[in-house]
């Protein structure tokens, strides 16, 4: 399904706010959900996979969107303010195997600095997400609450491009690494904030049960990433195995989801989650293990 495609069915313009993207999904899906359609259930259940797969598209391409910001922060107009609250346990400053030369140890070390400043401001922007707890929709459709989430995601999507760009300017793996990292990990929590839960009576079994084992590995991803961006700050230390084998039962529920339920109308929510739980493993095994 194309980008245009996905617009169609959920039967809105390109133009459409994301307030407006997100109303219009939510209607379609109660219109289409197999509890609403239980003489045709197969039918339903491709139609809410349809829908579903047409909201995160869509919402993911607008992140990925580079030309609708209207600045990218860069080493000088990125927030200075920002102060690592853990800087000295992450890996900031990768080795690289081959002796640089003069202009290349410096311009690898100007790229470093760019990349910390914008990594610990888009940290505190994740921490403002817990903060605010937006992982509750009931709490992020507030007005006031509404307006923190999308400025959440806009300045992460301003560091989000800014780090890409650093990407661009280097050749060193071991930057090129960690920028990739810590990028796919941001990309992945926003597709991850954006998956809305339709609920309704679900009669049908099969969506019992499957709902069932993904909120499950909801549950435990939320414990982890909680811990990750929010809690630790606030404890003073980070209980890193801890949000590792919360991770690692999220991988696990998540998994067995798509094995047991692969038709599942809570598939495409299943795999969003699944990704990103794997793009923070991947992220605290990079930035925290020396």
């Amino acid at each position: 399904m194309n980008l245009q495609e996905c617009y169609t069915l959920l039967g809105i313009t390109e133009t459409a706010t994301s307030e407006e993207i997100a109303r219009a999904y939510k209607a379609m899906a109660m219109k289409y959900h197999p509890d609403k359609n239980r003489e045709r259930i197969e039918w339903a259940t491709t139609m809410m996979s349809n829908l579903n797969i047409s909201y995160t598209t869509i919402m993911g391409s607008r992140f990925n969107d580079e030309s609708s910001l209207n600045s990218q922060p860069d080493s000088e107009d990125t927030e200075t303010n920002h102060t690592s609250r853990d800087q000295r346990r992450e890996k900031a400053d990768p080795v690289q195997e081959r002796e640089p030369s003069f202009s290349e140890e410096i311009h690898r070390q100007i790229l470093i600095k760019k990349f910390i400043r914008n990594r610990e401001a888009a940290k505190d922007y994740l921490y403002r997400y817990f903060q605010y707890s937006l992982h509750n929709f009931a709490r992020r459709d507030n007005p006031m609450n509404r307006s923190v989430f999308n400025e959440i995601v806009y300045s992460l999507r301003k560091f989000y491009h800014a780090i890409n760009a650093l990407a661009r300017q280097t050749l060193d793996p071991e930057l090129t690494e960690h920028f990739a990292t810590f990028t796919q990990m941001i990309f992945t929590f926003y597709k991850a904030s954006e998956c809305i839960n339709i609920l309704d009576s679900y009669n049908n079994i099969v969506e019992v049960e499957a709902y069932r084992l993904y909120k499950k590995g909801d549950e435990s991803l939320h414990v982890a990433h909680r811990e990750v961006f929010y809690d630790r700050h606030n404890r003073g230390y980070f209980k890193q195995d801890f949000a590792t084998a919360y991770l690692m039962k999220a991988k696990e529920d998540f998994q067995r989801t798509l094995r047991s339920f692969p038709d599942s109308t809570w598939a495409v929510e299943t795999k969003i989650k699944l990704e990103y739980v794997l793009a923070l493993l991947r992220y605290l095994d990079l930035f925290f293990n020396e």
